[in-house]
């Protein structure tokens, strides 16, 4: 397996934040739900740690990330909820 030096790595973040700050910005809140945990996330070596429950102006691609993470956490919300009321199949006895 090949892993990328430094100055590889310091390239791609830095391609991806003149990117993203090229890039259109959208206004959101995420939600509060939670241990108050901030959300973290990155694009391609470009991190972020945002805030929640406060309004935020971010790029596109941040948000659109934060979209599917938020719905994806919720869906996996939704199944859980089946097993922790009982209703859930088992797959062992």
């Amino acid at each position: 397996m090949d892993y990328l030096n430094e100055n590889e790595l310091e390239k791609i973040s830095g391609d991806t934040g003149r990117a993203l700050a090229a890039q259109r910005k959208v206004t959101l809140v995420i939600s509060g739900a939670g241990d108050g945990a901030p959300w973290e996330g990155g694009l391609n070596g470009y991190f972020f740690r945002i805030r929640r429950g406060v309004p935020v102006e971010v790029p596109e691609a941040i948000a659109d990330l934060i979209r599917e993470n938020e719905q994806t956490t919720e869906l996996s919300r939704e199944a859980l909820g089946e097993y922790r009321r009982g209703r859930g199949k088992k797959l062992s006895a």
